[in-house]
């Protein structure tokens, strides 16, 4: 074990017995996730109601504020038995205890729309400059590529047995936000990375990966092409409506793949509410903050260097808000170079 392993026990050991003193209140525990929950949101919570539960004999919810609309993520939940169920914002503070993980109390993005919604926050994303909220207990690492390693070293400290099940989602949800630990992954991420495959299920991974996808899918996918249109080094697709917003970062990933980009962004309408997500491959492009700017005075945002995600409410004229939106993201993403389509239609015979 390295010393910096070392530290990071010694940290958690300190940091599971906080979390434990504020759940041992009266009342329920919520553990709440972003409202369309990924598989590291998925195995962070799975893993936080397994300590609260050891460690106090009390059983956590888990909740989200939206929808779990991608195929691989509600495969994830139902293969590894994760229940979840849906939470307004209203009914947040209905419960004793609220633990936030892998998000951030008035992020846009969860049900913690208010500074005191949440008693403990567990993330990796970065602090927004102006954040207003004072949980009782932080534990927010932007260095770390997932929230499941956080929760993984939680797992070491209390000297809590991971069971395959779990092992398999802490896996899965360093694997896909680190990109297979080839995005913005800590020597911590490996080291859980590499440690938890041994135990995890690889039946059930495959599983997860390959999960069935219903035709609506690729019709979305069919206009995010049709859409698509090409900026210098940036590919900007467009889904103007959506029934899931998993599918805008989805789309995005994909499209981070078209020879000579170096970043990916995707937006469209889901609901009420406009969704953005970016994709770059490195650091440099600083995609949190330019994407802070494409919806100031708009929406909210945030994320990472090489990912991130925005809400914007559509309002009562959502086309003219989409065209805004598209003329934003052209100014930080691409300036100064002319948008050209991907795919140009044959000239009729």
């Amino acid at each position: 074990m390295t010393d910096q392993s070392r530290l990071n026990l010694a940290q958690s050991e300190a940091n599971v017995k906080t979390l434990l003193e504020i759940c041992r209140r009266p009342g329920r525990i919520l553990i709440l996730m972003q409202n369309n929950p990924d598989p590291d949101a998925l195995a962070s919570a799975m893993a936080l109601r397994e300590l609260i539960h050891a460690g106090l004999r009390k059983r956590a919810v888990i909740g989200y504020g939206g929808v779990c609309g991608r195929a691989e993520n509600r495969a994830m939940m139902n293969l590894l038995r994760i229940e979840a169920r849906f939470v307004k914002p209203e009914s947040v503070r209905d419960y004793g205890t609220v633990c936030l993980v892998d998000a951030q109390p008035m992020a846009g993005n969860n049900a913690a729309t208010t500074e005191d919604a949440a008693d403990v926050v567990i993330d990796h994303h970065e602090v927004p400059e102006k954040a207003s909220y004072r949980p009782e207990f932080a534990d927010i690492r932007p260095e770390y590529g997932a929230t499941s390693t956080i929760l993984y070293e939680y797992l070491l400290a209390a000297e809590h047995p991971i069971s395959n099940d779990l092992a398999t989602a802490l896996f899965y949800g360093i694997q896909s936000d680190t990109q297979e630990l080839g995005r913005e992954a800590s020597p911590a991420d490996v080291v859980a990375f590499q440690e938890l495959f041994v135990k995890a299920d690889t039946k059930k991974l495959s599983r997860m990966r390959r999960a069935p996808l219903p035709r609506e899918y690729f019709e979305m996918l069919h206009e995010s092409l049709a859409n698509c249109m090409v900026a210098d080094k940036t590919v900007i697709s467009m889904i103007r409506h959506s029934e899931h917003p998993d599918i805008f970062a989805e789309v995005a990933d994909l499209m981070l793949r078209l020879e000579g980009m170096r970043c990916s962004i995707c937006y469209g309408k889901c609901g009420d509410t406009i969704y953005l997500s970016v994709r770059s491959v490195d650091g440099r492009t600083n995609a949190a903050e330019r994407i802070v700017r494409v919806v100031r005075g708009l929406g909210s945002g945030g994320g990472h260097r090489t990912m991130a995600g925005a809400q914007i409410p559509a309002g009562g004229q959502p086309e003219q808000r989409l065209d805004a939106v598209y003329k934003r993201i052209l100014e930080q993403f691409a300036p100064d170079h002319p948008p050209r389509p991907l795919f140009v239609e044959p000239a009729p015979i």
